[in-house]
């Protein structure tokens, strides 16, 4: 059997970062209180709220506690790189109305996301009605729900281990 060598995992980090990316939010079912686990065989969220593109898309490797630029939930570490590495970083930030007055219990990455004709050209935020085709979901995580404020905003960072 072949063995993915990195520089195979740094190649397909760099195709994906030349793809359109967006983030997105879902309700999940409504009677989740505490998260389910993820699952492994969704093509969308349950009930998706709405997506924003990703405008930071970088690289980064392992990082420690004493010395890292991401902090993820784990706690698990990593130190961005100029570089391309076999670690995909995907950043964004939902505005003060994205999602406002929504719970929010799931959270996706897709690539390759359309929007319908007639939506303005460069629109970040995209609801289910604006999409065309809603691209392919890479990764996908059920949450505790989180009742979105139109008083902040809310930065999603995720990274893609390769």
């Amino acid at each position: 059997m072949q063995t993915l060598q990195d520089a195979g995992r740094i190649a397909l980090a760099k195709s994906l970062a030349a793809m359109p990316c967006h983030i997105a939010w879902g309700r999940g079912d409504g009677v989740w209180q505490v998260a389910p686990a993820n699952p492994t065989d969704r093509t969308a969220l349950r009930d998706e709220i709405g997506r924003r593109t990703v405008v930071d898309v970088g690289y980064a490797r392992p990082g420690t506690l004493a010395d890292h630029d991401i902090e993820l939930p784990g706690p698990i570490y990593y130190k961005t790189s100029a570089e391309p590495t076999p670690y995909l970083v995907l950043r964004t930030t939902f505005a003060f109305a994205d999602a406002e007055g929504e719970t929010v219990r799931e959270c996706g990455v897709f690539f390759g996301t359309v929007a319908k004709p007639g939506v303005p050209a460069g629109k970040r935020y995209l609801t289910p009605d604006e999409i065309d085709n809603p691209g392919t979901v890479y990764c996908l995580e059920n949450r505790p729900p989180v009742l979105r404020s139109g008083t902040t905003k809310a930065t999603e960072e995720i990274v893609i281990p390769l």
